[in-house]
């Protein structure tokens, strides 16, 4: 009988997490939803194979805030970047201010506020936190701190990139790996070689 009454309460309480709120924003998810999702907001836990952004159908941005789980994670398929950087393109001023004009006119389909963990890394546009995985991980934009081992792919970078490859469009903040590379920067690059519009440089670029 103990042990029945665990599970009602355990089953009860997940119900309650699950639960949706209507606002003005849409439904959300209060305490834990299952990803990818289609709420416009979930707050607390949210976990899943991989992210929001996943669902393409939907003509607004899916929010999460607190901790996102993926795993195994959609940072796998950014292996069909490897050696085609897309910022290789951008040459000068004028083709970097279109390029930024157009990619902040376009949806982003998730954003995560807080800590956000994969094992393979992820492909949320906007991250405001912290974001960790064991392999890569690419963005529009990361506001904090992005540590991926392999690989991190964002156009802006407002914070701290650490990996073997660090790869952006403009960063404000730092890039710390092997290879660093960025059209813009505001700060500081540490690595075997650093690359920006400026200069290319061993061990220490700004």
């Amino acid at each position: 009988m103990k042990g029945l009454t665990i599970i009602i309460l355990l089953l009860a309480n997940l119900s309650l997490c699950t639960a949706q709120t209507k606002t003005e924003r849409g439904n959300n998810a209060i305490l834990f939803a299952f990803l990818p999702s289609s709420f416009h907001n979930i707050y607390g836990v949210s976990f899943g194979p991989i992210g929001s952004e996943a669902i393409c159908n939907k003509p607004y941005t899916k929010f999460s805030h607190g901790l996102n789980v993926q795993v195994p994670g959609q940072g796998v398929m950014q292996l069909f970047y490897l050696g085609n950087n897309p910022y290789k393109k951008i040459l000068n001023e004028d083709e970097y201010l279109q390029e930024m004009l157009r990619i902040d006119s376009t949806l982003n389909k998730a954003i995560h506020n807080g800590l956000i963990i994969s094992l393979f890394g992820t492909f949320t546009d906007k991250i405001n936190g912290l974001s960790i995985s064991l392999f890569m991980s690419m963005g529009k934009e990361i506001n904090g701190i992005s540590i991926n081992p392999f690989w991190n792919l964002y156009t802006r970078n407002n914070g701290i990139s650490i990996g073997l490859f660090n790869t952006s469009l403009e960063t404000k903040g730092m890039q710390i790996g092997m290879v660093n590379s960025t059209f813009k920067l505001k700060g500081i690059q540490l690595g075997l070689w650093n690359r920006n519009n400026k200069r290319s440089t061993p061990f220490v670029n700004w």
